[in-house]
């Protein structure tokens, strides 16, 4: 069991909306949300039964405020908010030093949180967690557990790495997806058709074994086939790209 925790959250994007919701449902009490977006802030304030205030509105006692901003402004807003009232962020990249709180940590889910996934749950997501006090760590471990996170100790610096190893999991996997169906509707032909490889990739990450399971003309080398894939491509940024990836993928496995 658990005990039920007063939060607050400063933020009023996609990840402050799920984690609010997330704490809102396991029976936490989300007292205020804390935002310079009125619309979106008194939004989400409305959605978990908050008040909502700006940053220059009187910030209540709780346990902990959870500064759910862009990277860049987190700084900024947590040096805004009282010192003495324990801090959070959920960036996989930023230090946990970015906060300006006396008590700090890091709660960072490994997902990706978009307009497709705003609406799903952190149940079983991995969930680095990191702080300054070993108290306040053991609050948040027992924060997440109660969400159905998978909560595992990384300090800044691992956090960092592990946040390298997801932009090429996610972000570059996913633009190398877009590309390849914009290929597809060039041409009249069904998205749906590379399903398959992609259960495939899926599969290879689940086991952490994909470099075992490359294939293809760069592997190979076979460059009348690569030759012939430049032809099809219109655009030199799509060209350049193509070869800079076939060059990776053959020296990688030259080693």
């Amino acid at each position: 069991m658990y005990n039920p925790l007063k939060i607050s959250i400063a933020g009023s994007g996609k990840v402050a909306r799920v984690l609010s919701l997330e704490f809102k449902n396991a029976g936490h009490d989300i007292a205020q949300i804390i935002s310079r977006n009125s619309d979106s802030g008194n939004k989400l304030a409305e959605e978990v039964d908050a008040e909502y205030i700006t940053l220059d509105e009187e910030v209540n006692k709780v346990d902990f405020i959870a500064v759910l901003v862009s990277d860049d402004s987190i700084t900024k807003v947590s040096s805004m908010l009282p010192t003495d009232i324990p801090q959070i962020h959920a960036s996989g990249v930023t230090s946990i030093d970015a906060l300006k709180s006396e008590t700090q940590g890091v709660v960072w889910p490994i997902k990706s949180i978009n307009s497709k996934s705003v609406n799903s749950t952190l149940k079983g997501t991995p969930m680095a967690i990191e702080a300054n006090d070993e108290g306040f760590k053991s609050k948040l471990s027992s924060a997440i557990k109660s969400i159905g996170g998978e909560g595992f100790g990384a300090d800044s610096s691992q956090r960092a790495i592990i946040h390298l190893a997801a932009v090429f999991t996610d972000n570059f996997a996913n633009h190398c997806l877009t590309l390849s169906q914009d290929i597809l509707k060039g041409a009249d032909l069904k998205t749906n058709l590379m399903s398959t490889l992609a259960n495939g990739l899926f599969e290879g990450a689940m086991c952490g074994d994909s470099a075992s399971r490359q294939t293809g003309v760069a592997v190979r080398g076979d460059i009348g086939s690569q030759m012939k894939h430049l032809g099809l491509l219109e655009r030199d940024s799509q060209k350049e790209f193509y070869k800079f990836l076939s060059k990776q993928i053959k020296e990688y496995y030259e080693l």
